[in-house]
This record gives structure tokens, C-alpha cells and sequence, in this order.
């Protein structure tokens, strides 16, 4: 899979500095950053610079073993960066390393917040004294980079805004509004999929929909009754897929693949973390702190970042055979709600945002899949043959930086411009009446 940020060296700069076309961010360094040929020495630049790529540290420990990890944490045991690549490399592999960090050296954080988004609370591990504030699991752990274009967004505190935008609005009008927005986003996920719903079908979604807001966890039983009120009964599921699945189009004399998604066997350690993942951040209090917190303590993990890494990691992984887009789009739904980002009885149309900008919402679809499917092989004729090149490493750690800026891009144009456009037409047709 190619990298969304990489390194070079450049002889023309001074110092360093950044260059981004699209979704790719290229560091330039002048040469006396050469970080040296060691293993060792690739990954201190690595970690001081790059942040934490969970994917390729796990193919690279494969390939190289614990030999090099072992002789950089004997010789620096004190290392910032040792310390943190020993620990990574038992978090990925399993394996454990003879190492105990010296007491005097200070707890330091897995991941540098200045790059990448963290969790806001971490357990200590004595024998690193590091604190793993990493946003996931060993299962499920995709990364997001503090991008500039996330930088921008997340300084405009959009959940303020959304409150103060809803908060304007008369109570008795936003009621009335409600039940007209529910169904908006009700068809709109349905159009995405090409469907046109029965009025039963779209009754169950739009109740499921006023479901998301109720605290609770997320469980396979769950999103099997999601999945179950979406399609037909004849493909309804009560547990993930047994069969490889395929994403693209059948032309008949031959098959357009656009993404092959987790293999059926991976199934269940992917969701398992997946699901871990969501949950932890609802019961550790990451998305909402209680009322009677501190402001010190009220240490929150953006939730649009959460359901970036939740949603988009469900649609990409495609657990059922069918009915996995509408689930995605509901996820995000369920995540915002729980923070508290919507007030309660009020769902935003971001179905509808990403009807109306379809382009943007594929590209931001195919930055995962375009790599993965050129590398994966696979017929859709002989499909006991199973799928190569898909491995669960892919769907497991990638990088979610372009999905959630498409999601923060998608909600504040819900916010600042469909929202108002759809309770100011309500409150114009009151008018008119």
C-alpha cells in the first residue's frame, strides 16, 4: 500500500518543509537529516518526524525479527524512541523482549500528539514506561494524521457551532423538523445504494436512525438487526459473512472490481477490535465527560475522528454480504450522537451531503480502495479459490487521515448550509400557509 506521508532527503532545502498534493504529504529535508542505514536509525527518524504507522511497522517486524530492537534498547535503555519501538514491536508481534526501562526514566506517550490524534487517556507499561495512548487495539487500530486541513477543522470546534446553529431555531418548529430529517437521511442512504425503499423498509430505518442516540454499546447483535431491517429477508445475516465478497460491477463477459474486501476468515478478530474500539471510547468517557467534570479531566477524543476510523472501517472491512453501506453511514450517526455533536431528536443529512457530492465521496472511498484492489488477486467466478493479497494487516491499521477530513468537510457543510436550508424552508412554508 503506498505511503500518505513520506520522507526525502532534498538538497535544495533548508531545513525541512512540507509539500501536499491531495491526500499525499511529502516532508523534505535538507541532508544533514540523514537518519543513517541501521534499522534502528530508520526508526527514530521515523517516530520523531513521521509519527506511528502501525502497517508498516507490522509487516516490517515480520520481515526483520527482534534481533535489532533488542541490541538498540541494550544500548540506549533509556531512549525515547527505543522505548517506544520495543513496545510497539510487542504490541504488533506478541512477542517479548528482555528489557526493563531504568525507574528514573520519565513516562513518555506511545504516540506524538503533535502528529497524529491520540487517545486521551493511556494505561502505563512499567517495563517501557510508556504510555499507550494509542486510539485503538491490537485488532483494529486505524491512525489519523494531524493533517493541515484537520488542523483548520478541528480549531473551528463545529459541535459549538452545530449548537448554536439548532439552538437559534424556535423548539416547536425543530420538533416538526425532526421527523422531516429522519426521512431525508432515511432516503438519501437508501438512493446512495440505488434503492428505492418501501414505505415499511424506510419506516425501520428512520426508527433505527432515532435508535443511535440511545446509550449503548455496539455489539454484532446490533448491527445484525441493522442489517436485517435494510434488505431483503432473503439475505438477512445473524453473524458476519462466511463467503469472500467483491465490491464493483458485473458486466457479465467480465467483472469491474472496485474492492475485495476482509477475508471471511479475519472476520472475526477485525470486528472483534473494531467494536472494542467504539466501545472503549463510549464507557471511558473519551466522547462526552460527565457534567460534574473538572475542566482538567474533561479530556475528550474528537468523536468525528472516531466514527472516521469506526464508520469508513466498517464499510472498507464489509462484514455482511449486503446492507454494509447504509450501516456505515448509520455508525456515524450512532458515534456523533453519543458525544452529545447533535442535540437529541435531531439527526443531520449527511446522507444527503454526500448524495449531492458523490465524486468527492468515492475518491475518498478509493484512496483505500484503488491501492489495495491493485494489489489484490481475486475472480469473482471461482470464489472457493479465496482472495490473495487482501490481508487483514490492510483493513486493520490504515491510514484514515483522507476519510476523516472528507467527514469533517461533509459535516460542516451540513451544518453551516443543508441544515439551515432545510428548517428555513420548513419555517418558510409555515409562513406561507
Amino acid at each position: 500500500m503506498p505511503l500518505m506521508l513520506r520522507s526525502r532527503l532534498e538538497s535544495r532545502v533548508r531545513g525541512r518543509k512540507a509539500q501536499t498534493r491531495g491526500h499525499e504529504t511529502i516532508q523534505l529535508f535538507e541532508p544533514k537529516y540523514h537518519p543513517g542505514e541501521t534499522l534502528a536509525d530508520q526508526l527514530l527518524f521515523a517516530l520523531k518526524y513521521e509519527g506511528v504507522n502501525l502497517q508498516v511497522l507490522a509487516l516490517l517486524f515480520e520481515k526483520t525479527g527482534a534481533d535489532e530492537i533488542s541490541q538498540w534498547l541494550k544500548s540506549t535503555p533509556s531512549s525515547a524512541y527505543a522505548r517506544r519501538a520495543g513496545f510497539l514491536f510487542e504490541w504488533l508481534t506478541g512477542a517479548e523482549l528482555e528489557h526493563e526501562t531504568p525507574e528514573r526514566s520519565r513516562y513518555i506517550p506511545v504516540l506524538d500528539d503533535d502528529l497524529q490524534f491520540a487517545a486521551p487517556e493511556g494505561e502505563r507499561n512499567k517495563r517501557y514506561r510508556v504510555i499507550d495512548n494509542l486510539p485503538g487495539c491490537q485488532h483494529f487500530c486505524p491512525m489519523i494524521r494531524k493533517s493541515e486541513a484537520l488542523r483548520r477543522w478541528t480549531s473551528r470546534n463545529l459541535k459549538e457551532s452545530t449548537r448554536k446553529i439548532i439552538g437559534a431555531y424556535d423548539p416547536d418548529l425543530l420538533r416538526r423538523a425532526a421527523a422531516f430529517l429522519y426521512l431525508k437521511e432515511t432516503q438519501s442512504s437508501f438512493e446512495l445504494e440505488r434503492e428505492k425503499p418501501s414505505p415499511n423498509k424506510a419506516q425501520r430505518f428512520a426508527d433505527l436512525l432515532r435508535q443511535a442516540e440511545v446509550d449503548e454499546e455496539l455489539t454484532v447483535e446490533k448491527l445484525a438487526e441493522l442489517q436485517n431491517a435494510v434488505i431483503d429477508p432473503r439475505f438477512h445475516e445473524c453473524f458476519w459473512r462466511s463467503e469472500q465478497n467483491w465490491i464493483g460491477d458485473d458486466l457479465g463477459y467480465r467483472q469491474n472490481i472496485a474492492l475485495v474486501p476482509a477475508r471471511p476468515e479475519d472476520l472475526p478478530e477485525l470486528m472483534g477490535g473494531l467494536l472494542l474500539t467504539a466501545n472503549r471510547a463510549r464507557t471511558a468517557g473519551w466522547l462526552k465527560a460527565p457534567p460534574q467534570a473538572s475542566e482538567e479531566s474533561k479530556m475528550q477524543f474528537d468523536p468525528i475522528m472516531l466514527a472516521a476510523m469506526v464508520a469508513f472501517g466498517f464499510v472498507f472491512i464489509h462484514p455482511f454480504m449486503d446492507g454494509n453501506g447504509r450501516i456505515h453511514r448509520y455508525l456515524i450517526h450512532h458515534i456523533l450522537a453519543q458525544a452529545g455533536f447533535t442535540p437529541t431528536g435531531i439527526v443531520l443529512p449527511v446522507s444527503a451531503v454526500i448524495l449531492a457530492n458523490l465524486d468527492r465521496y468515492l475518491e475518498c472511498l478509493e484512496t483505500f480502495s484503488k491501492p489495495l484492489v491493485s494489489q489484490t488477486e481475486y475472480d469473482p467466478r471461482a470464489p472457493k479459490v479465496g482472495a490473495k493479497g487482501n490481508d487483514a494487516v490492510y483493513f486493520r491499521f490504515f491510514d484514515a487521515t483522507p476519510q476523516a477530513e472528507f467527514l469533517y468537510w461533509a459535516l460542516e457543510r451540513t451544518v453551516t448550509e443543508d441544515l439551515p436550508q432545510e428548517i428555513d424552508f420548513l419555517l418558510g412554508f409555515d409562513r406561507a400557509r
